[in-house]
């Protein structure tokens, strides 16, 4: 009999009737080891049979030798044996052979028609058991599964500790990316009441429990049924409790144990040691014991209940196998994974079972041979890159490494190239660089300048500044060693040198050395017409023309990575070739053709599985969300950027989202940061400073922007490819400051770009708009006022054409505040009206400084000369800007406490403001600008 879990039930006897109806979903069965998700599922599987409908289970084990897709392998097996008994289609089988990323996406969607197809007519119900020991490759799987079922005959049940989720990133990243499906069900096993405990016990004893016990066992044990469970058996035999119960299940375990005979113990021991499901045949020759001796151990311990049916050698529970692994002195253990190598080593199908393999030889070590373990690593981690299970691979690479330190120089640096080469497909850019650099010093000692040369072009397309000089100093040595002839190589060394060369140049524009090695790179790219040399070409001519002056050639280069992706073909040129288009129509005031241009990106990522990929498609979206004005949504987007370039070690997709996400507040008036509670606490120093200016004077720390004001660089010596950003900032940082000679000097070097848009020339995750904003607002700091109500008309018709919404806004109020300075006939009218419509617009999009400055200015020059607060508020506002708190307004005004409270109220509503501190600007800017509400 089943106890307790009703409410669950009946939402798995729901899901199976939705399922039964085409309407497939996910459930996520989370909780603690032992508190019954596998025996639900077994419940959840009856149910399924009540209703004709099978089941399929696929169950991941923590055995590091097991290979990418185990639990996805057993399921589809259960399908490839039904499949083939009723003279079916060929079976599919998950492939060993090397592939690309478009073939992993391929194989993700073959195996997703395969489960859907084979749901009908009756449904399918797919049970993936233990989910926190799963690959990431299954992970994945798992992921594009969910996203095809929703109109399937299909229900998957996932279980997984969620105990075990904090040092697994990726099952965090596979939970996080399900949450987000609509599909997706979660829940969460807790515990059994103190109730369902004692029905439990009673179910177990034969005979209703003493409440005092059930009590006591349902405190100690928390309600988890396995902890219950094994309690309950102790009962069972001793029909008693007192103060001697057992401290902790391992002892209840224990106590199990030492109750079968030796020789079943010896023999549990080391089935624990080799898995949770051991065939006897294999247990038998690792133990050099008959086979007939294997199952009579095997027939004990399944009447004692510690394995399930008695011709295998399966665990009842993962806590038993623990418990009985560690009984087993070391010694001991590491030469029973000696056996157990060399059996599986001595079989025909060895090759297949390489993770196998090398995980016991790797446990076997220092007892086994470390050269033979390295050996084995390394085929297994080159198995896991065939399968793209990246990860996996690096590890293996990794431990093959640690166990290989005799190897030559020559094959270290080989492992370690491998390593590298994993490392960055699973976007681990902190660790690719160490293997790297490792691989690059063997490669001096050797002398071996094909080597230096393999080190130097492993980060393709991962390169920033932060790296460049390193990488600029390595591919020059490379270059200095190899023969000055024309090859692949040496063409890939020529484009990652002008990559590097241009990111530690970016602060000097006339600098024009990237630009020249990106085209000696790509004329010898051509003359070999090699597709890597050629891809590795265009990308550093893209990074090469990264500043505004260079936007046309970068949307030529992009045409031609896209048109080399679609011919060959290959994925990672597509996505390159969409991302740098999108980035230059951006630039070049094309929103919607940018915007137009997602959905192809988001294609191209989801083929690769790449992380780096998915973080091009996010920074693209939340660009596109910025300019048309939704800041909800550009700042999620945003905030996840920068969870991964922190988990990657990236600082150049970490520096740019940081900046982001202060421009976001910036824009919302947001007074606090996400992600980092102080900008203090940035791990890039102070690379976003401007932008963090313009956010401590949207909030009112006027102090706090005055004082990183002053410490800015000149215009002219920022990163080239965001010397737009730049100026548009520093435009309206001279501005607040009336800094007239600074003004003069970002006017000079905007005005050759007026006609482009304000964003990044490398990587564009938002634009403010037109150029002439920025233009217009510096031409009326330093006192052009005609000239910067032409740029300002020219901005707004621009912005309104292109479909910005907040930067339209923002020179309506600029034009606003430019025409009420000149003060001409008619000027004031229609300085009234910009200021209305800017108000209007901030306050539907959210924009609270805009719309505070804006209604400011409109009340002023609708003629309420002290603006929209009565003469009492006015003064209050006076008290607030000099710091006094509610009751020293009240002491100073005899008035009450709450009295200044609802007055301080009252003006925040009036004003559109927040906070204190932006009742204090207000004051401040409107005795610095009474006409103009600045």
């Amino acid at each position: 009999m089943f106890v307790g879990r009703q409410r669950e039930l009946q939402l798995f006897a729901t899901r199976l009737q939705d399922a039964l109806t085409g309407h497939g979903s996910v459930v996520l069965l989370a909780g603690e080891p032992g508190i019954g998700k596998t025996r639900l599922a077994e419940q959840v599987a009856e149910l399924a049979a009540g209703l004709d409908m099978p089941c399929r289970w696929g169950r991941a084990t923590d055995e590091e030798g097991s290979p990418p897709y185990w639990p996805l392998r057993q399921v589809l097996r259960g399908g490839n044996a039904s499949a083939q008994a009723a003279g079916g289609p060929a079976p599919l089988e998950l492939p060993d052979e090397s592939l690309g990323p478009s073939q992993r996406f391929r194989l993700f969607e073959s195996v997703a028609e395969a489960l859907t197809a084979g749901a009908a007519p009756n449904g399918l119900l797919v049970v993936l058991d233990d989910l926190q020991w799963a690959d990431p490759a299954s992970l994945q799987l798992v992921v594009h599964l969910a996203r095809a079922i929703a109109t399937a005959r299909l229900l998957v049940v996932a279980t997984y500790r969620d105990t075990e989720t904090g040092d697994r990133e990726q099952l965090r990243r596979a939970l996080a990316a399900l949450g987000r499906e609509s599909v997706v069900t979660r829940v969460r096993l807790v515990g059994l009441t103190e109730a369902e405990v004692g029905a439990h016990l009673a179910q177990l004893t034969g005979h209703p429990p003493d409440p005092a016990v059930a009590a006591t066992v349902s405190r100690r044990t928390q309600g988890n049924p396995f902890f219950v469970a094994e309690l309950g058996r102790l009962l069972a035999d001793s029909d008693a409790i007192d103060a001697g119960l057992p401290g902790g299940v391992r002892d209840a375990i224990q106590e199990r144990l030492d109750r079968l005979t030796s020789p079943c113990r010896t023999l549990l021991s080391s089935a624990a040691v080799l898995g949770s499901d051991v065939d006897p045949a294999y247990l038998a020759a690792v133990n050099a014991a008959p086979v007939g001796d294997v199952l009579a151990a095997l027939d004990e311990a399944a009447a004692a209940g510690i394995t399930g049916e008695p011709a295998r050698c399966r665990f009842a529970h993962d806590l038993v196998r623990e418990t009985a692994r560690l009984r087993l002195p070391t010694a001991a253990r590491m030469n029973l994974h000696l056996r157990a190598a060399e059996y599986l080593a001595g079989r025909a199908d060895a090759a297949s079972r390489a993770a196998e393999l090398a995980f016991h030889y790797l446990e076997s070590l220092p007892v086994g041979d470390p050269l033979v373990a390295a050996n084995w690593a390394q085929r297994a981690g080159d198995v896991a890159m065939a399968q793209l299970a990246w990860e996996q691979a690096a590890e293996l690479y990794g431990r093959a490494l640690v166990a290989g330190a005799e190897l030559p120089a020559a094959d270290r640096a080989g492992l370690l190239l491998a390593r590298a080469r994993a490392q960055v497909l699973a976007y681990d850019v902190r660790a690719a660089r160490e293997s790297v650099q490792a691989a690059a010093d063997l490669a001096r000692g050797l002398a071996d300048a094909e080597l230096l040369g393999q080190a130097a072009v492993i980060l393709e397309g991962t390169s920033d500044f932060a790296w460049a000089p390193t990488g600029r100093a390595l591919c020059a040595e490379a270059l200095a060693r190899l023969p000055d002839r024309d090859t692949p190589l040496r063409a890939r060394l020529l484009a990652q040198l002008a990559v590097d060369h241009a990111m530690v140049t970016m602060r000097d524009s006339d600098d024009d050395g990237g630009a020249t090695l990106s085209a000696q790179a790509l004329a010898m790219a051509e003359r070999l017409d090699d597709h890597a040399a050629l891809v590795a070409a265009l990308r550093a001519r893209q990074t090469a023309f990264g500043g505004p002056d260079g936007a046309g050639e970068r949307l030529r280069v992009a045409e031609r990575m896209l048109a080399i992706g679609d011919r060959t073909p290959d994925d990672q040129a597509v996505l390159w070739g969409r991302v740098w288009r999108f980035d230059a129509l951006v630039q070049l005031g094309e929103i919607n053709r940018a915007e137009a241009e997602l959905d192809a990106i988001e294609s191209a990522a989801q083929r690769l599985r790449s992380p780096l990929a998915r973080w091009h498609l996010l920074r693209s979206r939340g660009a596109i969300a910025y300019a048309r004005g939704r800041f909800d949504d550009a700042l999620d987007m945003v905030v996840e950027s920068v969870s991964m370039a922190e988990r990657a070690g990236h600082r150049a997709t970490l520096l740019a989202p940081l900046a982001m996400l202060a421009m976001i507040c910036t824009q919302t008036g947001r007074t606090e940061l996400p992600v980092y509670p102080s900008p203090a606490d940035w791990p890039i120093g102070d690379g976003a400073s401007g932008a963090i200016a313009l956010w401590y004077l949207a909030i009112g720390r006027r102090s706090d922007a005055q004082r990183i004001y002053h410490g800015l660089p000149g215009p002219g010596r920022t990163p080239v490819f965001a010397r737009l950003l730049y100026l548009n900032g520093l435009a309206e940082l001279a501005d607040a400051f009336d800094d007239r000679p600074m003004a003069a000097d970002v006017h000079a070097h905007l005005t050759p770009f007026a006609d482009l848009f304000v964003c990044s020339g490398l990587g564009a995750l938002g634009t403010s708009g037109s150029a002439r904003l920025p233009l217009g607002i510096s031409a009326g700091t330093i006192g052009r006022l005609d000239e910067a109500v032409q740029q300002l008309r020219v901005a707004i018709e621009v912005n309104d054409r292109a479909g910005v919404a907040p930067f339209a806004a923002t020179a309506r109020f600029q034009l606003a505040r430019m025409l009420a300075r000149r003060r001409r006939p008619g000027d004031r009218d229609e300085a009234a009206a910009y200021a209305a419509a800017a108000s209007s617009v901030a306050e539907r999009l959210g924009m609270r400084p805009l719309h505070s400055k804006a209604t400011q200015l409109t009340a002023t020059l609708s003629g309420q000369a002290q603006g929209p607060l009565t003469t009492r508020e006015r003064e209050i506002t006076a008290l607030v800007a000099q710091g006094l708190t509610n009751r020293q307004i009240a002491a100073t005004l005899h008035i009450s406490e709450r009295t200044a409270e609802n007055h301080v109220r009252h003006i925040l509503t009036k004003l559109g403001l927040a906070t204190r501190t932006q009742i204090a600007t207000w004051t401040i800017a409107a005795r610095h600008h009474p006409l103009d509400g600045s």
